[in-house]
């Protein structure tokens, strides 16, 4: 008897390590319902917001998910529209998002989305989904070239929410830039990309000839979420490389060398007494 429960209990180990270390694969390109352990996080996460919201025990709308957790739709976040309704006639409204990511293996993949998870509830991005909402539910996309993609779906969606996310006027850096950033401002970059989308919003063509940006999104976000945050912005000329004009401005610009971490954008292409100019733009984490 206590050999055939040794054998059990190793099975059962061995199979558990097989399924963890499995890839999570893409049928037809849709994505797929997240792990256990971060189905468990975002309900807790989600129930510190709204206690009476459940996941949907039909996963009805985890399937339905599934279609926006894409690589098709990789580089996208904030709301999207759902046309579809639950069975029971009730309206829905999505959000999706993505992170850095190159694994597909189920721990992996659970770390990835406590990381999407804790920036939603670091800027409060889903907080009027969750709170006018009675279901949810959410899927996942790994293996998109380096990224994964997330999205969940809330039943009943208000109709005409407002996207809580602006659209940003800049582009994110790439992960190249990261480093290059990295090794420039001497500075950690912030990889759930929070900081960065908050320099996408402040980011403008404007800031060229101006002695002063205000950051006024960041002022926003840090009396909203009790944070001190610093901007630093600089813009070259593109003489025809946009790498080399940034290099150039990450180099001039203020070193800040108390910041817990940064993000920053850009502009390539902004025109001004005709000729054009790159322009950037850091959001940096103060260190409280």
């Amino acid at each position: 008897m206590a050999s055939s429960a040794t054998a059990a209990v190793l099975f059962f180990v061995v199979v558990f390590v097989l399924f963890a270390s499995a890839p999570l694969s893409l049928a037809s390109g849709a994505g797929r319902a997240f792990p256990m352990a971060a189905e468990i996080y975002v309900i807790q996460t989600f129930h510190r917001i709204n206690p009476r919201l459940e996941w949907d025990p039909s996963n009805f709308l985890v399937d339905l998910a599934g279609q926006y957790a894409t690589c098709r739709l990789i580089s996208s976040r904030g709301e999207v529209k759902v046309d579809r309704r639950t069975p029971e006639g009730a309206s829905i409204v999505g959000y999706i998002d993505f992170t850095d990511g190159a694994n597909s293996d189920v721990n992996s993949v659970n770390e990835y989305l406590k990381r999407v998870i804790d920036r939603w509830q670091y800027t409060g991005s889903l907080d009027t989904y969750i709170r006018s909402a009675e279901r949810f539910g959410c899927s996942v996309g790994p293996g998109c070239s380096g990224r994964i993609a997330a999205s969940c779906l809330f039943s009943p969606g208000e109709e005409g929410i407002p996207n809580p996310i602006e659209e940003p006027k800049a582009m994110a850096f790439t992960p190249q830039q990261y480093q290059l950033a990295e090794s420039l401002t001497g500075n950690r970059w912030d990889r759930s990309h929070f900081l960065e989308n908050l320099s996408g919003l402040e980011t403008d063509c404007a800031m060229i000839g101006s002695r002063d940006w205000p950051f006024t999104k960041a002022r926003d976000f840090e009396k909203e979420h009790g944070l001190r945050l610093l901007g630093n912005y600089g813009y070259e000329r593109n003489h025809g490389s946009t790498p080399d004009a940034l290099q150039k401005i990450l180099r001039s610009i203020k070193r800040i060398d108390y910041s817990k971490r940064v993000g920053c954008s850009l502009i390539p292409d902004c025109v001004y007494d005709g000729h054009m100019y790159v322009v950037v733009s850091c959001v940096y984490e103060d260190i409280q």
